[in-house]
């Protein structure tokens, strides 16, 4: 009889690369909803004057209707991997609960990183189509190249923000699963906040009082980290299979 130990590392990469392998079918969904983003995109915002009988209409298209829709599919996915079933995939290994959650974390943030880059190239495709699809003058932004610095930092804000809001997704399954009276105690708690005003003022605490880009970024990272830790001390008491 042989005894072997295998560390934490090895396993959480062992679950990793089975999770990618298993969750691979959410590229698709990811995929449609940022071609509908860029649909809903064209002529997101429209305004209109006129000047000395010269009516001028000016129509603005950016990629935050795609940005929403894969916002909304990051919530659901970092729900979607607390239920049952999915949970049921850790059994494939001599895994521990704090092993999963790890591997959890780590898969919804290349998610999110994978996510945040391909939503924001689409707004190339956006302006392709735009060009080709628009009868009137068509006046492009800037570029990456034009500002290479801020362009990746609005990359990476993309990416936590996703990964943050697919660690709301995640604590409010594993509160679900832990017990459903915990999911709808929390969920009444920030009802009441949104009624009173106090979620208002700690969002623009957190996400409008920023000197700089930088900054929001971390406090998003900071936040993610947070809803991630509570998760895993939560769910290590929904019991463990080893």
């Amino acid at each position: 009889m042989f005894l072997s130990n295998i560390s934490l590392t090895s396993l959480v990469l062992s679950q990793v690369k089975f999770k990618l392998s298993a969750y691979s079918g959410l590229i698709y969904s990811l995929i449609i909803l940022q071609v509908l983003g860029i649909l809903f995109a064209t002529g997101w915002s429209s305004s209109g004057t006129s000047i000395n009988n010269i009516s001028i209409n000016l129509n603005i298209s950016s990629i935050d209707s795609g940005f929403i829709f894969v916002s909304l599919l990051a919530i659901s996915v970092g729900n979607l991997i607390t239920t049952r079933a999915y949970r049921y995939d850790d059994f494939s290994f001599v895994a521990t609960r704090l092993s999963s959650n790890i591997a959890n974390c780590i898969v919804l943030l290349i998610f999110s990183c994978y996510a945040g880059v391909t939503t924001y190239f689409s707004v190339y495709l956006m302006r392709i189509f735009l060009t080709f699809n628009s009868t009137n003058e068509f006046v492009e932004g800037p570029t990456i190249l034009d500002d290479p610095m801020n362009s990746l930092l609005t990359i990476l804000a993309m990416i936590i923000f996703l990964w943050m809001f697919s660690s709301l997704g995640y604590i409010a399954g594993t509160l679900f699963q832990k017990h459903k009276l915990l999911f709808f105690g929390a969920l009444v708690i920030i009802i009441m906040l949104l009624l009173t005003g106090t979620w208002i003022r700690i969002s623009e605490i957190i996400f409008v009082e920023n000197s700089s880009l930088l900054i929001l970024v971390a406090k998003t990272f900071g936040i993610a980290i947070l809803i991630f830790a509570t998760s895993t001390a939560i769910s290590n008491r929904l019991g463990v299979r080893v």
